[in-house]
């Protein structure tokens, strides 16, 4: 195994462990935004060994971006994570559109909804 992906890997399980303490102060926000950039910097690792020839550009990678941010603002996440939001999307839009003759689905999932 490559060292950088080794230290990418390193990177992001250093900012995951980050990220679900209780209490995260000044200090342990600019250490997962170091996580993170080096995280970011490494990644390419992947494209270009051929593991991910399209790199990484999912959106719960975009979305690590805005965390220290959202400490900053709200506090901790207390181990949140997507896939709460995730199940929501589930019930709320993917089942109902199943639902939906698919012909202008969007009124009949906002009353599927109700």
């Amino acid at each position: 195994v490559p060292t950088e992906i080794v230290q990418t890997l390193s990177a992001f399980l250093n900012f995951c462990y980050l990220v679900r303490r209780n209490v995260i102060d000044e200090g342990v926000l600019h250490q997962i935004e170091d996580a993170l950039a080096r995280f970011h910097e490494g990644r390419e690792v992947f494209k270009r060994t051929g593991i991910r020839v399209d790199g990484f550009s999912l959106p719960r990678q975009h979305a690590l971006k805005h965390y220290p941010f959202l400490i900053q603002e709200f506090g901790a996440p207390n181990g949140l994570c997507s896939s709460i939001t995730e199940s929501a999307h589930i019930q709320a839009v993917k089942k109902p559109w199943r639902r939906s003759n698919h012909n202008q689905p969007l009124g009949q999932i906002l009353l599927t909804n109700q």
